[in-house]
């Protein structure tokens, strides 16, 4: 099945799909799309048969979906324990069709997402936690802290190099109200 198809079942069907990435680490996300937009989707994360958070992922990034026996298993379950009746997103994401309009709107709310880029033909990667500073053309700038809880520096992040955009997913709720209480450096 082409990815385009894919997409359209898992949007239209609220079917769980794993999505494979180019990724160096061969990282995949499993979800359902809640919005499907021309140059990235929205899906809302399967952890355990349960949803966790929103991942946006851009599509240049991704490589193929598997739809097989386990992702059939994994929608048959997720329609046992009513999982489903939780599989959306927020409303004020339905209007975002850019990057640039989907991060202004993250900015505006006072949301610190989780941002991962591929770089060097896609065999670099690098994560970035914290709130956004600005909003330009062709990227951002986000004040980010480290995995060991220290403030870092404001980086640029281009738009073209955002594999993923993670909000709503326990790590981020968790680790940005730890370091909101703390004061950037």
């Amino acid at each position: 099945m082409s990815l385009g198809k894919s997409y359209k079942k898992s949007l239209e069907q609220q079917w769980n799909l794993r999505f494979k990435t180019k990724h160096p680490n061969g990282d995949s996300y499993d979800g359902v799309i809640t919005n499907l937009k021309k140059r990235f989707v929205i899906l809302r994360e399967e952890i355990d048969f349960e949803f966790e958070g929103l991942i946006i992922v851009q599509k240049k990034f991704i490589k193929s979906c598997r739809d097989g026996k386990y992702e059939q298993c994994c929608n048959e379950i997720l329609r046992t324990n009513d999982a489903m009746k939780k599989c959306s997103s927020p409303r004020w994401i339905n209007v975002c069709e850019t990057m640039v309009e989907l991060l202004t709107a993250i900015k505006t709310r006072g949301h610190w997402p989780g941002i991962e880029t591929l770089f060097d033909n896609n065999t670099d990667y690098a994560f970035y936690i914290g709130p956004i500073t600005q909003i330009g053309d062709k990227s951002c700038h986000m004040y980010c802290y480290d995995a060991a809880g220290k403030w870092e520096k404001e980086y640029e992040i281009k738009y073209d190099e955002i594999l993923r955009i993670s909000l709503y997913d326990r790590y981020g709720k968790h680790f940005n109200k730890y370091m909101s209480s703390r004061q950037i450096a």
